[in-house]
């Protein structure tokens, strides 16, 4: 509908299943005309967006966005880093109506050839859901990050330390609160995050209980695990009695393994500090992540099923134990041979008797 305004403007109402959903106003009745009839002619096809939302920045709408998520917190963090290391330097400035699936895949595979395929990935995903919602609220017709395909993420090799290297290492460490905390990540499994948010009343008579984690670059502050990494670690006795030794000076509430103000360890400092001169002593040549390989390895060998190394882990289930340490289970491919041959040759016997 076109009504000429007191100024002698001429001013456009957009009507969509009898609500009113945009206006214009123009000088001249020909160029309201010919907005009028894009916008129905938009409205008819399907493709019409919000006039006002083009010129809306990538970064104004992740603003939006971020407001409607619902995943935890430490998502919401993960998400709100690589808003601010990867898309906003790229993207930020631009109209949200403005970039080109061509566009957003070229940086994409940029992203995973610098950094890696998994950060690209998760960056990616970011952008995808925010166009999601933008699709939904009619601010653009399309979403630009649908269907681009990245590399797969390589997981990184596992480098399990065998027994004996686990206590060269501990022999190496400066204090008794940095050999336990090591035994517990290598006989037991736990994620550095979950080693670091356990209490005294976490260590129970059947093991480690873990239901929290510090999440890393956060303010130290413990937040709840996944359901499926909430669970109870058995504790081996050796390395029990080296926990016992650290627990006896532990307060109620208070993280087992911190620093000297009481807090959770950082990572980092710890690392730099203590734990990467204690492998260059020992000879050896792992980071921390290794001894959650060395828990699953040293379980495998001692016996362990696929279940019980996903249970110990806090896997999802054992598709992502595999993925992981297929390498690491036996294979008794030469015990499957041997049986199908004896029972082939028992049968060809009697059926040829």
């Amino acid at each position: 509908m076109i009504e000429k305004r007191p100024n002698g403007k001429y001013r456009v109402r957009v009507y969509s299943g009898g609500r009113y959903v945009a206006s214009r106003t123009f000088r001249r009745l020909v160029d309201a005309r010919g907005w009028e009839r894009e916008q129905q002619d938009a409205l008819a096809a399907g493709d019409w967006v919000k006039p006002d939302a083009k010129q809306l920045s990538l970064d104004e709408w992740l603003e939006v966005w971020s407001g409607t998520r619902r995943s935890k917190l430490q998502s919401q963090k993960r998400e709100d880093q690589l808003i601010r290391t990867h898309i906003s330097p790229e993207f930020g400035r631009r109209p949200i109506s403005g970039l080109a699936p061509s566009e957003i895949s070229k940086w994409a595979m940029a992203v995973a050839s610098n950094m890696s395929p998994s950060t690209a990935r998760q960056a990616l995903g970011v952008v995808r859901r925010a166009y999601d919602l933008a699709v939904r609220d009619g601010i653009v017709r399309r979403n630009p990050a649908t269907g681009i395909k990245l590399p797969r993420s390589r997981p990184n090799e596992p480098k399990p330390l065998t027994h004996s290297e686990v206590w060269r290492l501990v022999s190496e460490l400066p204090s008794e609160q940095d050999r336990a905390l090591v035994l517990v990540l290598a006989y037991c499994g736990l994620r550095w995050g979950e080693a670091i948010a356990v209490t005294p009343e976490r260590v129970r008579p059947d093991g480690i209980r873990v239901v929290q984690s510090i999440p890393a670059n956060s303010l130290g502050l413990p937040e709840e695990v996944k359901t499926w990494a909430n669970r109870t670690v058995p504790v081996p006795a050796t390395v029990r009695e080296r926990l016992e030794v650290v627990l006896r000076s532990r307060l109620p509430g208070q993280f087992i393994f911190h620093n000297s103000d009481g807090k959770a360890l950082w990572y980092r400092n710890w690392r730099t500090r203590v734990f990467d001169p204690a492998v260059g002593r020992s000879g050896l040549d792992i980071t921390v992540h290794n001894l959650r390989d060395t828990a699953a390895s040293l379980a495998i060998a001692a016996g362990a099923s696929v279940v019980a190394v996903a249970r110990l882990l806090g896997h999802e289930n054992g598709a992502t134990t595999l993925r992981h340490y297929a390498g690491l289970f036996p294979s008794d491919l030469d015990k499957v041979a041997t049986a199908l041959d004896r029972h082939a040759r028992r049968v060809a016997k009697r059926d040829h008797d």
